[in-house]
């Protein structure tokens, strides 16, 4: 790799454009001398400091990137040493990220100890929440039970630091959606335990809100059950939500919950969700269920003839169904 003396990759990039483009000035290779330098990990953690700072995104882009996949092959002394000893957050998060490839690539879960002792331990708290990021987009659920549960998100997501419990949301929505596409019942059941074991309801919400529960348990769904009776609307209104995607064989008894707390509850969002709920597991099996809560509170009976109104047309796909409901109640 060539680089301009003493000059970060980027700048020679750029110069290397430039002189492709022009004619080169009389004497300009004495003026900018070039030299063949080993493209080591110590030039590329420079590299990615400098790019990090002041690169543009794409350029940022590329280095993350490029890091992420020399770390594959390359042994991982460096990469544990740097992510023991790194302060900056951004360059954490980014060494943690390559740490987590390699772990993934090779198998061995057990090089990502300083990345999990960080996260839970270290006195700065934009550096845990760092080190919790690095592990976003990986199979980290996997990762932390291979690891003996050492580390575990319940236990992260009671961290005081807002930015490290919205770094372990983060993953786990992430994760979900972008790994597993909503189909793995581990990470949908940590999310679940991890909501549970949050002592913010906001955050707990979100979770449940956000993630899948299509391959959930009938233990998950019981507890699921049990936070319809929250202190806290909003974790009400959420499980109600999350009760709503469960699969088909717990449906009767989400259905059966659900009514019950349309009947029971006070609050307009956690019937609103409860309404979802119903609608979301019986599809157009649902409005005979939707029919007979009509009148219980009938300031929200415009949002049960939504719903029917919906449900009539046979759509199959909730997204849609979603999207046309929120159309006609605009």
């Amino acid at each position: 790799m060539l680089h301009a003396h003493r000059s970060p990759t980027w700048r020679v990039a750029l110069l290397a454009a430039a002189a492709w483009l022009l004619p080169a000035p009389a004497g300009a290779q004495d003026k900018l001398p070039i030299e063949r330098v080993t493209c080591s990990f110590g030039n590329m953690l420079e590299d990615l400091r400098a790019g990090l700072k002041t690169g543009s995104p794409a350029y940022r882009k590329y280095l993350l990137q490029h890091l992420k996949e020399a770390a594959r092959s390359m042994p991982p002394d460096e990469l544990r040493a740097a992510v023991e000893q790194e302060r900056d957050p951004a360059v954490l998060e980014a060494l943690g990220a390559a740490l987590a490839t390699h772990a993934g690539f090779t198998e061995d879960p057990s090089v990502l100890q300083p990345l999990l002792k960080r996260a839970s331990q270290d006195a700065d708290p934009a550096a845990r929440a760092a080190a919790v990021r690095g592990l976003r987009g990986t199979g980290s659920v996997e990762t932390l039970s291979k690891n003996g549960h050492t580390v575990s998100y319940e236990q992260l997501i009671r961290d005081p630091s807002p930015e490290v419990r919205e770094a372990v949301v983060g993953n786990l929505v992430q994760e979900d959606a972008t790994v597993y596409s909503g189909h793995d019942r581990t990470v949908s059941e940590t999310a679940v335990n991890t909501a549970l074991a949050s002592p913010d309801p906001e955050v707990a919400a979100k979770l449940l809100r956000e993630v899948s529960m299509e391959q959930v348990g009938s233990e998950t769904v019981r507890k699921l059950t049990g936070q319809l009776k929250s202190e806290s609307p909003t974790l009400r209104a959420a499980s109600a939500s999350a009760l709503g995607g469960v699969p088909g064989s717990e449906s009767a008894g989400a259905t059966s919950s659900l009514v019950e707390l349309y009947r029971n509850e006070k609050d307009p969002a956690v019937r609103k969700a409860a309404l979802q709920g119903i609608a979301r597991l019986g599809l157009s099996g649902a409005l005979p269920t939707l029919s007979s809560l009509r009148g219980v509170a009938p300031a929200l009976d415009p949002e049960i003839a939504a719903w029917e109104t919906v449900l009539r047309r046979g759509l199959q796909e909730w997204t849609l169904v979603l999207r046309e409901k929120e159309r006609i109640r605009k």
